[in-house]
C-alpha cells in the first residue's frame, strides 16, 4: 500500500537556530481509534520525524501533520494507520517517547505574530495501554502574575522559594523532546524550559507540569536547598535581556535516576533524590569540556558490556563549535567527539542505538557506525521492485526491528523499509485525476539532493497510456516540457518528478504554474505554486 498525503513540509523557522522539518496541516476526516477502520488510512504525512517501538510488531510516528502507527506480523504484511481523534495534540509531532508502558507525543502549529510566523506548542497527549485511549493536556503555560511581580512567580524546589518568569504564551514554547520516567513525563520545551507531570493514577489530585530549575549559564551545578535566591531566577530570555541559554531546553532524557537535558548552552546532569528533587552535578559546555557544541537537542543511550555510553547531539551555536555527536562511556567525567558526516558539512537529526550498532541521521544521509568512530554511509532508499525512490538526502529517524530484521527509516519524502530488499513507503490520496504534491513547492527547502528540490506530479491512468505534461508561467509561457514517467505504478496511478527548472536548467522564479496532463487526446489541468 502506497497513498501520498498532499501536504508540503514546512521548514520551522521560529526558534534560534531551529531548522527541523515540519507540515502544519491538519486532517480532520473521522474519529480513529487505534484499531478502528486504519486498514486504508496509511500515515497522516509522508514527513515522518521520529519512529518509536511500543513492541516490536507496534511501532508510532510522529509525523509532520499528526501520530500515526504500523502494526506488523511480518515484512510483508504491514497496516497503517493515523489518529484524528481530539484528544491527541493539533499540528506536527515536534517530539514522541516511549517508555514504563507510556507513549508521550508533542504538538506544534506556525501562527502569524506581529513579527512574523512563530511556532506554537498545541499540546502533549499520553496513553497508557498502547493508544487505545489518551489524556490530553494543554501546552504548560503559566498565569499571568500582578504588575507588582515583574512578570516573575514564586516556585517551591528543594523546600525553597525560586523566582521563574512566568511564560503566558505557547509561542515559542514547543515542547521539542519529551522522555518518559517511571514518575514522571519531562518535557523540554525551549521558551517553557524544562518541565515535568506526575503520570501516576491518583484520586481526586489536581496535577499541575512542575518548573524544574537549571543550573545558569556560567555555573557548573545547582543543588537542591543550596540555591542562592537573592541572584537567582529562571529565565529563558537572551543574556542581554537578563535570561539564560541554559534555561532554553531543547532536549531531556531520564534513564534511571538521572535525568540529561540539553539546552541552548550545553549538558546538563541531574540526579534525582529519594523526595524527587534532582540535584544538578554537572553543566557541561563546549568550552570547558569536550562536546562539539552547546545547542543540544536530544540524547540516546547504548548498552556496552559493563557499561553504559551516553550518546548526544551537539550543534553548534558559534565558531569553534561544530555539528557533531558527543559520548561519554563514564557519566559525563570525560567526553569524546565523533562526527558521521566526517568533512561533509551538516546537522545530526536523531540517534539510534540497537546492541553495537548506531544509526545517525542526517540532514545529507543515514550513517552507521560499530564502533562509534568509522562511519559508512547508506545509500539513498531505491525499491527495488518498483524503482520508486526517496527524493531527498535528509534522514529524520530510524528503528531497527529485531525479530524482523528490519531497518525502518523516517524522511520528508516517505519510509524506507531495508531488509534483505527496500521497500519504498509513501502515502497518497487519489489524484482525481491530476495533483501536484508537494503543493506549494518550496524548491530550496523540500526534498533536496545536491542543488536540486523534487516535486512529483501524480495522475489517474488505469489504461497505462502516455501521459506528457507541460509546465506554463502565469503569462501562459512554456517553461518546459515532461514526458519521463516514472516506472512506479499502482492501482492505476503515474507520476511524473520535476526539479523545478526550466528547460535551461535555470530554477524557475517565484509563482503560481499551470500544469497541463495530456493523456490519451485529452487534457487536466492543475495549479502549483513555486517558492524559491
Amino acid at each position: 500500500m502506497r497513498r501520498m498525503r498532499y501536504m508540503p513540509l514546512i521548514i520551522l523557522l521560529g526558534v534560534a537556530f531551529s531548522q527541523l522539518p515540519f507540515n502544519y496541516e491538519l486532517i480532520r476526516t473521522s474519529d480513529l481509534g487505534r484499531f478502528e477502520s486504519f486498514s486504508d488510512t496509511g500515515l497522516a504525512s509522508n514527513g515522518i520525524m521520529d519512529i518509536r517501538s511500543y513492541n516490536d510488531s507496534l511501532l508510532f510516528f510522529g509525523t509532520g501533520s499528526g501520530l500515526s502507527f504500523a502494526e506488523l506480523s511480518n515484512p510483508s504484511s504491514i497496516q497503517y494507520g493515523h489518529f484524528t481523534i481530539e484528544e491527541l495534540p493539533v499540528g506536527g509531532n515536534p517530539a514522541l517517547a516511549i517508555g514504563h508502558g507510556i507513549i508521550a507525543v508533542s504538538g506544534v502549529l506556525d501562527t502569524t505574530v506581529f513579527t512574523g510566523s512563530e511556532p506554537r506548542g498545541t499540546g502533549i497527549s499520553y496513553s497508557r495501554n498502547g493508544g487505545e485511549s489518551w489524556t490530553y493536556l494543554p501546552q504548560p503555560i503559566d498565569s499571568l502574575p500582578d504588575e507588582s511581580a515583574n512578570g516573575y512567580q514564586t516556585i517551591i524546589w528543594g523546600n525553597q522559594e525560586i523566582l521563574t518568569l512566568a511564560i503566558t504564551t505557547d509561542i515559542d514554547n514547543v515542547s521539542y523532546d519529551i522522555s518518559v520516567g517511571s514518575q514522571y513525563i519531562y518535557t523540554a520545551n525551549w521558551a517553557g524550559g524544562i518541565r515535568r507531570y506526575n503520570h501516576l493514577p491518583t484520586a481526586g489530585e489536581t496535577k499541575n507540569w512542575e518548573i524544574i530549575p537549571l543550573p545558569k549559564d556560567n555555573d557548573l551545578d545547582l543543588y537542591c536547598g543550596e540555591i542562592d535566591i537573592e541572584v537567582y531566577k529562571i529565565n529563558p530570555k537572551d543574556p542581554v535581556d537578563g535570561g539564560n541559554h541554559n534555561h532554553k531546553g531543547f532536549g531531556v532524557y531520564v534513564l534511571d535516576d538521572t535525568l540529561w537535558v540539553g539546552t541552548a548552552a550545553g549538558i546538563n546532569k541531574g540526579i534525582i533524590s529519594s523526595d524527587n528533587c534532582i540535584n544538578w552535578v554537572r553543566h557541561y559546555q563546549s568550552g570547558l569540556d569536550n562536546i562539539s557544541g552547546n545547542w543540544v537537542i536530544g540524547f540516546t543511550h547504548q548498552e556496552m558490556d559493563g557499561f553504559i555510553r551516553l550518546w548526544a547531539i551537539t550543534w553548534a551555536t558559534q565558531y569553534p563549535e561544530t555539528h557533531s555527536l558527543s559520548y561519554t562511556d563514564n557519566g559525563g567525567e570525560s567526553w569524546h567527539i565523533t562526527n558521521p558526516l566526517g568533512n561533509e558539512s551538516g546537522k545530526v537529526y536523531n540517534v539510534t542505538a540497537h546492541e553495537d550498532s548506531i544509526w545517525a541521521s542526517t540532514e545529507i544521509g543515514l550513517y552507521l557506525t560499530l564502533d562509534g568512530e568509522h562511519w559508512e554511509k547508506y545509500d539513498r532508499p531505491v525499491d527495488i521492485e518498483t524503482g520508486e525512490e526517496i527524493l531527498s538526502e535528509a534522514v529524520f529517524s530510524t528503528y531497527y526491528s529485531q525479530s524482523h530484521q528490519i531497518l525502518w527509516v523516517g524522511t520528508g519524502d516517505g519510509m524506507a523499509l531495508i531488509n534483505e530488499a527496500t521497500i519504498v513507503t509513501r502515502f497518497w490520496d487519489s489524484p482525481a485525476p491530476f495533483s501536484a504534491y508537494p503543493n506549494p513547492f518550496l524548491i530550496n527547502d523540500y526534498n533536496q539532493i545536491g542543488n536540486n528540490g523534487y516535486m512529483r506530479f501524480v495522475y489517474s491512468n488505469p489504461n497505462e497510456h502516455t501521459g506528457k505534461i507541460d509546465v506554463f508561467d502565469f503569462a501562459m509561457d512554456q517553461i518546459i516540457h515532461l514526458n519521463n514517467p516514472n516506472p512506479f505504478s499502482l492501482n492505476g496511478d503515474n507520476e511524473m518528478i520535476w526539479n523545478g527548472r526550466n528547460e535551461y536548467g535555470d530554477k524557475v522564479a517565484n509563482g503560481v504554474y499551470f500544469c497541463r496532463l495530456s493523456l490519451n487526446g485529452k487534457y487536466y489541468w492543475t495549479k502549483l505554486a513555486v517558492i524559491n
